[in-house]
């Protein structure tokens, strides 16, 4: 079996684990460039490496085709399954670390620690009126739009900081666990969402979430809410979170996923200019780059291929037409 592996971002360390545990399946050949991993993709049957829909066009032995992130958007999916190519993604893997990051996130949000940091570096020391208070987590409504790997992740490092905690879904089997004091379908996202203090998007993008969150929907969390999105920029409508930051309805935003990338337009972030706005507090989607969760993502892609190459049914396997 030939097994191709692009993945230029990845440190030397997971690289060494995918070549050498993949060895024991096949003939591992590792791209360092775009166009070697064309070359040597013509004619295998793995693929591990980004989203790169020029590899299931060329490749046309390709019966393998493993992400090495959560997301898959962008894929053409219709495509892989026309060719009869099965996909896998990392989904989960670095559900800790993205958590990791919306926590802070959330803490730096209700701490001000942006907004004390400017001052302090222009050397200005607030006098103590209630004016320059800061919040807290503690007592507040979370509600994690997306309670899967991540949101649930979240929700167990929220636990001890004594916020309340409903996760939403696509579907609701069970209506509590361990972590989360409610769980509930997508269907009941606007009932939950009414007067909470805090809205972490954690959800994939796919056809349902594209635009999920809207004016309507945010203007339903209390005035002075906060937003943090950790999961894809077009889950949320720019327009309408740049109006409500604006008009000041939300008091502040943590960003860490964005509607425009460098590599689709020179204006990076948002065309609106969110990201520069004081309120925002703005991450350039950091929050699976973690050297410990590429690590990760290795262990779990070798033992992966591993299920591919038995026969078995690899994890993490891509739904076709829910889009992840």
């Amino acid at each position: 079996m030939k097994i191709v592996v692009y993945w230029p971002s990845a440190p030397k360390e997971a690289l060494d684990i995918l070549v050498e545990g993949l060895s024991r399946y096949g003939e591992v050949l590792l791209a360092r460039s775009f166009e070697e991993a064309l070359s040597f993709v013509v004619d295998a049957e793995v693929f591990v490496g980004g989203v790169f829909n020029e590899v299931l066009r060329v490749g046309s032995k390709l019966r393998f085709f493993h992400v090495v992130y959560a997301g898959v958007d962008g894929l053409d999916l219709e495509l892989a399954r026309s060719k009869g190519v099965l996909v896998a993604s990392a989904k989960g893997v670095n559900s800790f670390y993205v958590a990791e990051l919306a926590l802070a996130l959330m803490l730096a949000l209700v701490k001000k620690v942006t907004f004390y940091d400017r001052m302090a570096k222009q050397g200005v020391f607030p006098r103590y009126d209630w004016s320059y208070s800061m919040d807290t987590l503690r007592g507040k409504k979370v509600v994690i739009l997306g309670y899967g790997g991540i949101g649930r992740e979240l929700a167990k490092l929220l636990k001890p900081l004594g916020a309340r905690v409903v996760g939403v879904r696509r579907s609701a089997r069970e209506r509590r666990d361990d972590y989360a004091d409610e769980i509930v379908p997508v269907e009941e996202l606007e009932r939950v969402v009414e007067g909470a203090d805090f809205l972490v998007v954690a959800a994939p993008l796919t056809r349902e979430t594209r635009g999920l969150v809207g004016e309507r929907l945010l203007r339903k969390l209390r005035r002075g809410a906060y937003v943090v999105n950790v999961s894809r920029g077009h889950v949320v409508e720019e327009q309408a979170l740049a109006k409500l930051v604006e008009e000041g309805w939300l008091e502040g935003v943590g960003l860490d996923v964005w509607w425009v990338y460098p590599w689709e337009d020179s204006t990076a972030y948002s065309k609106l200019g969110i990201n520069r706005n004081e309120k925002v507090i703005a991450t350039p989607h950091r929050g699976g780059f973690v050297r410990e969760a590429f690590i990760d993502i290795a262990k779990f892609i070798v033992e992966n291929v591993g299920r591919y190459a038995r026969g078995e049914t690899p994890l993490n396997l891509v739904d076709y037409e829910k889009g992840y």
